[in-house]
């Protein structure tokens, strides 16, 4: 029952879609506000103290993470414990 309900819904937002696909004010109030408008408004409205901080952290984290993988750093993420083989009974066959 639930998989009819659902596919009406869909089939339905589809059909709702398509009819207004050509209505621009239709559209306009579904569709959201570009994110590059949203994050230049954002940065612009940070104090210019908080704009040289951020550039500054970020360029200090790319500079890190540049070094440690032209110093071929290990990219090895297991545990001593995932390095240990599996237990295998009291026996230990």
């Amino acid at each position: 029952m639930s998989f009819i309900i659902r596919a009406g819904l869909v089939i339905g937002a589809l059909s709702y879609l398509a009819a207004h696909r050509d209505d621009p004010a239709s559209m306009a109030r579904l569709s959201a506000p570009p994110v590059q408008q949203a994050v230049s408004a954002a940065w612009g409205a940070l104090p210019a103290d908080a704009r040289e901080k951020a550039l500054s952290d970020g360029a200090e984290t790319i500079v890190r993470q540049m070094a440690g993988s032209v110093a071929g750093a290990s990219r090895d993420t297991l545990a001593e414990t995932d390095r240990r083989p599996a237990w295998r009974g009291a026996d230990g066959r």
